[in-house]
């Protein structure tokens, strides 16, 4: 017991401390150059047996404005997973291309679910929204749902 809570003694947690970045090196990269690395990573991911980390970061194409990475992501689950993977996926960016200036935003647009129709109160809803007339029918012949 003594030997665990020694080794447990030892582990210290390294915070990625916010460096100067202003005084690190800028060196331009291409957009091709930008995107293999990119999908390099993800491929690293899929290796390592991270297949999920790997297929958001294959789920849409990152936009370079810049210095600036625009990535749009579909639901707010996969922006969470990506905000975990970020400080490690910058790093690896901003090492291979030798510029620390490289940043990164994630933007979620959630796409509207499809509502169904299943109650007959819903289906008559429904179709009185596409013809309000049906209503005068309703009354008019006095059916019922």
């Amino acid at each position: 017991m003594k030997s665990l809570t020694e080794k447990a003694a030892t582990v210290t947690f390294t915070d990625e401390t916010e460096i100067d970045r202003n005084t690190l090196p800028k060196a331009s990269f291409t957009e091709t150059k930008f995107l293999s690395l990119w999908n390099a990573y993800a491929e690293q991911l899929i290796q390592k047996g991270d297949k999920s980390l790997a297929s958001i970061l294959n789920a849409s194409k990152p936009i370079l404005n810049e210095w600036s990475i625009q990535y749009t992501l579909p639901n707010n689950l996969m922006a969470d997973q990506l905000e975990r993977l970020k400080p490690r996926l910058l790093k690896y960016l901003r090492e291979h291309l030798n510029n620390f200036s490289i940043d990164m935003e994630v933007n979620v647009i959630e796409t509207e679910v499809k509502k169904f129709i299943y109650t007959p109160q819903e289906k008559y809803n429904k179709l009185k929204e596409i013809n309000p007339d049906i209503e005068i029918l309703k009354n008019m012949f006095g059916l019922d749902l």
